[in-house]
């Protein structure tokens, strides 16, 4: 039997969401994001409420779809993030 990676803290998939984003140009599709990330429909959206209120995220709908777009304070954030993760590894720990 296959062994189960331990759950992802809700911080790590922050991290991922805002990286899934920042790596599409910091303007991203909807749907690759959320393939990205990997969870269920209904917490993404709960998680992507979450960045938005914070005002790390906004989302745009456009005529072919919508997207996310990174703001500059998501960026900040993003940029924290990848330096906490850094130095958590440092230690053998991540996010």
């Amino acid at each position: 039997m296959p062994s189960r990676s331990p759950p992802r803290s809700k911080l790590r998939i922050y991290y991922e969401l805002l990286l899934a984003v920042e790596g599409e140009g910091g303007k991203a599709r909807f749907s690759r994001v959320l393939s990205a990330v990997g969870v269920p429909y209904d917490r993404f959206i709960a998680y992507l409420a979450e960045l938005e209120e914070r005002g790390l995220l906004v989302e745009e709908r456009g005529y072919d779809g919508n997207y996310l777009l990174l703001t500059e304070q998501g960026r900040k954030f993003l940029r924290e993030l990848r330096r906490v993760d850094y130095f958590l590894r440092g230690f053998g720990l991540s996010l």
